[in-house]
């Protein structure tokens, strides 16, 4: 009998995994035993995707098991990380008794055209039928919440999130920011199109190079900036991994971060890392659910004068940044992981739509109805 159960695929290789590893050491160092199912999903990684080399570090954590295929998992709480990797049956199924079960949505409901992404109905069956749990949908951010509660009363949520967490101790800028007569501004993602604006002048907009404002970024594919039309030559361009995010994102004063109008950053772990080292951070106004009053928000278009108003305030933009690292520690520091996790097992989940929802019900319904057709047509096709 564990204190909690996580499920997740290994494949993961960015913020699902990286969140699961930093709560796996949280609830190691209080003292709690930990059971890690590794399952095996279908339909969602590619092939030649292969596990996250991190979790080889599990089975040096105290506390933790790292349980087989197929075992009887008992816990207080089972943590299901991810519902697209439940959205087809796993290929290693097994029986779950816990008092709670929650399923962690890393993944938006609804995509940045506003098509349902995936039906959680038919995740939640296959958790019914595969592990034996009912689980309650547990939002990682205030914009997962916005979009599951537009199906409201049908999916219960979490009376709190369950966001990205992070060990703030790792994560101290050793400079001040937005300081000197140059602005550095910057970004880094995976080196994904879906991770940039669409539009080439968009993407030089967002990261203006000029005699007062120098650009560096981590993860860009030149060519596919090339092909846009964006000039990349002021540009410091780091490979993807060349810097740790610590010491890439204490080089900046300003994180640009703007993505295609396809996708939905269901947390944005990458925003949240520039605040914890003090950059002032320029977003698209999809995530002001997720981070309220601790960015600036806007169009690319919009950054040079962004950039002016930082260049001639930066006392006052230097005070908001404190505050934006302050607020992301208060919400995801490994510090606060426990009474979250014991909030989280003791609450009851919430059926009301109170709070706004991303869209009405009426609305959600006819998204729902379309990601069957969508699915039961990809079937049809399939040989």
């Amino acid at each position: 009998m564990f204190d909690l159960i996580i499920l997740t695929d290994p494949r993961f290789q960015g913020g699902t995994t990286a969140s699961v590893m930093t709560d796996l050491a949280a609830f190691s160092a209080a003292g709690l035993s930990v059971g890690v199912y590794l399952v095996r999903s279908q339909g969602f990684f590619r092939p030649e995707d292969r596990p996250h080399p991190g979790l080889e570090q599990i089975a040096d954590l105290e506390g933790v098991t790292l349980c087989q295929d197929g075992s009887e998992l008992a816990a207080a709480v089972a943590l299901f990380h991810h519902p697209m990797i439940f959205h087809h049956p796993v290929l290693n199924p097994a029986p779950v008794r816990a008092e709670r079960s929650f399923i962690v949505t890393h993944a938006p409901l609804f995509d940045g055209h506003g098509a349902m992404s995936f039906d959680p109905f038919r995740v939640a069956s296959h958790l019914r039928t595969q592990f034996g749990v009912r689980p309650v949908w547990a939002p990682i951010s205030g914009l997962c919440r916005t979009q599951y509660r537009s199906l409201a009363p049908f999916l219960p949520l979490s009376a709190e999130n369950w966001p990205n967490s992070f060990d703030i101790r790792d994560w101290r800028p050793s400079r001040p920011k937005m300081s000197g007569p140059v602005l550095t501004i910057g970004r880094h993602s995976r080196p994904h199109a879906e991770k940039w604006p669409d539009h080439g002048p968009d993407i030089s907009a967002s990261l203006p190079s000029s005699d007062t404002v120098r650009v560096r970024v981590m993860g860009a594919d030149r060519p596919h900036l090339r092909e846009r039309g964006v000039d990349t030559g002021g540009w410091d361009i780091v490979p993807f991994g060349g810097e740790t995010p610590v010491a890439f994102l204490d080089s900046l004063d300003v994180f640009s971060y703007f993505h295609s109008a396809s996708y939905v950053e269901a947390y944005g772990r990458t925003v949240a890392e520039a605040m914890l080292m003090t950059c002032r951070c320029l977003l698209p106004e999809s995530l002001r659910p997720t981070f309220g009053p601790h960015a600036l928000y806007g169009r690319p278009a919009d950054v040079p004068a962004m950039l002016d108003h930082i260049r001639t305030h930066k006392e006052a933009h230097q005070a908001a940044s404190a505050r934006a690292r302050a607020h992301i520690e208060a919400e995801v520091s490994t510090q606060t992981i426990i009474a979250r996790f014991q909030r989280l097992r003791q609450a009851d989940p919430t059926l009301t739509r109170r709070g706004g929802v991303a869209v009405a019900p009426l609305t959600a319904l006819r998204k729902l109805i379309g990601v069957r057709r969508r699915s039961h047509r990809r079937r049809a096709e399939t040989p």
